[in-house]
């Protein structure tokens, strides 16, 4: 029911107003009356009704004083004036106080149930109107983190323009970053997804989606480090931001991560690193970083490559202009590219989106498009012999492929006889690229042997290797399931243990051999490797050879 006040010094009107109209079925209850302007406007402070009908000349207050006062007190009620003077002030003053109704005496009861009416009509659809806007904010609110992700999205696909515009929406969406400040991107996706995730259905994949970038996010923002977010299904969108931005910083965080996953589920990320670049130029960090995931390929699961410690291609020849198709021309030079790089799966993908776009070329003739794949089988060719020599069975495949496209009759044969020879350069890469990483073991393992009993740290080795102190800690761990300090380690520990049971030398003196700046330490990391102190191993193994 709407409350209603009434409100005249005429005894009478007031009685007529509520015994004659039918309040109940206009939906209304009065709920108070005054006899003058001062008892009306408490009344509406104190109950705050949703209609005051009033008379305009009262004692105290008049009724436009009572109107102006609720509007000053921003008391939502509508007035409804009642005047016995004909006078256009009174009205023009009326309009000006927002009146929701105006009646003339004599009063007559048709016209008072009409603008209640009104009234009531207009209170119903600014009411429906004020819940509908109620709704969608609430809507807004309760999708704020899709609407977030949409904009992240968009930023990390496209860039930005307008550094205002830009840092008005970080305001908005109350994200940790400047529009000015400097960034890095990182892209990470869960290992062996399709058998532990995809293949248990929907509701686990939204659950690893959701729970993952919500324990990411939870990270970050303990150490107000950046934001994550997901652009799709598997694939996790992390922004470094301030000192963050640095690879020991980054480092840190990353094996929190590590644990925190591994204390969840078991769970372990892949990760590719950006290139550093401004808030504004996301996408360019961001496409980097995507470069950089797909080099898992060599280095395994729970990898973190960073885009500086991949070696790039060499240049692509630009001969050509594929008859002034751009678009061709860039996916000829991806495909070669990812060719070089060894990876089958977006070999074989780059060759379907190659043999489509071919296809909708229709204006192309069917010499021109076994043109167009002898092209592309001649020039990986020729790249993989200046690198590699002529090997026994790409030289076998190869011809097989030129003869072949020679001879099918559709696009589709086309390509399914290309991929043969291309697809074996690129398994031979990526086996070539799996023993350059042998090497690389082999290296660092030698190294450590020559120079172990010397305090040398990872950025030695690396310098050692030419590589990125996290990257080879990736592809050492990978390899030998051992990290490089525990390598080391155990060769200290080795040869202490030697030392203790087949010389004589004093404990300090074996701590300085073997690179330790203190004996306590030594004796401290001794202790920690084997269970016992160097005094009571060599003890033990005396008394036993006794």
């Amino acid at each position: 029911m709407l409350t209603v006040v009434l409100a005249d010094d005429d005894y009478l009107v007031k009685e007529i107003l509520y015994q004659n109209i039918p309040w109940h079925e206009l939906g209304m209850e009065v709920i108070g009356l005054a006899e003058n302007g001062k008892e009306a406007l408490d009344l509406c402070v104190n109950v705050k009704p949703d209609i005051l009908v009033t008379d305009i000349k009262m004692p105290f207050y008049n009724g436009l004083e009572v109107a102006i006062q609720l509007m000053e007190h921003q008391i939502p009620t509508k007035t409804i004036l009642i005047s016995g003077v004909q006078d256009f002030n009174y009205a023009r003053i009326a309009l000006n106080v927002q009146a929701a109704g105006y009646i003339l005496k004599p009063i007559q009861l048709k016209e008072v149930i009409a603008v209640l009416k009104k009234v009531r009509d207009a209170i119903e659809m600014e009411f429906q109107r004020e819940q509908v806007v109620k709704r969608l904010e609430q809507q807004l609110a309760d999708n704020m983190s899709l609407v977030r992700d949409k904009f992240l999205n968009h930023l990390v696909s496209e860039g930005a323009l307008h550094d205002n515009e830009l840092q008005e929406k970080l305001d908005y969406f109350k994200l940790p970053l400047k529009a000015v400040q400097d960034i890095i991107v990182v892209v990470a996706e869960i290992d062996d997804y399709e058998s532990r995730v995809k293949s248990q259905g929907i509701d686990r994949i939204q659950f690893y989606n959701f729970s993952i970038k919500n324990l990411i996010e939870q990270l970050l923002n303990n150490y107000q480090a950046g934001i994550c977010f997901t652009t799709r299904d598997n694939e996790f969108v992390i922004i470094f931001c301030g000192e963050y931005c640095k690879e020991d910083k980054m480092t840190q965080l990353f094996e929190s991560i590590e644990q925190l996953l591994h204390d969840f589920d078991s769970i372990t990320l892949s990760m590719g690193v950006g290139h550093c670049a401004s808030l504004k130029s996301a996408h360019l960090s961001y496409s980097s970083a995507c470069s950089a995931r797909s080099y898992k390929f060599y280095t395994g699961n729970n990898s973190i490559i960073h885009i500086n410690d991949i070696v790039s291609s060499n240049s692509m020849d630009k001969t050509g202009d594929m008859r002034g198709n751009a678009k061709l021309h860039h996916l000829k030079k991806s495909l070669l590219a990812e060719i070089k790089l060894g990876n089958r799966s977006r070999v074989h993908q780059k060759l379907e989106e190659y043999c489509a776009l071919l296809i909708q070329a229709k204006q192309l003739s069917q010499h021109y498009i076994r043109g167009l794949f002898l092209e592309l089988i001649i020039e990986s060719y020729r790249e993989f012999c200046e690198t590699e020599g002529e090997v026994t069975e790409v030289v076998a495949s190869y011809t097989a492929s030129m003869q072949s496209v020679m001879s099918v009759e559709t696009i589709r044969e086309i390509k399914t006889h290309s991929s043969g020879v291309l697809l074996g350069i690129a398994e031979y890469y990526g086996a070539k690229y799996n023993k350059k990483h042998s090497n690389l073991i082999e290296r660092i393992k030698n190294y450590v042997n020559e120079s172990y009993m010397e305090n040398i740290s990872l950025a030695d080795i690396a310098n050692e290797v030419y590589m990125s102190p996290s990257y080879i800690c990736a592809v050492f761990k990978r390899e030998t399931e051992m990290t490089i300090n525990e390598y080391i380690i155990e060769k200290k520990m080795n040869l202490a243990k030697k030392m203790l049971t087949s010389t004589k030398m004093k404990v300090l003196e074996i701590a300085e051999q073997l690179g330790y700046e203190n004996s306590q330490y030594f004796s401290y990391s001794f202790k920690k490797y084997t269970g016992e102190t160097p005094q009571q191993y060599r003890s033990r193994h005396t008394t036993q050879s006794v």
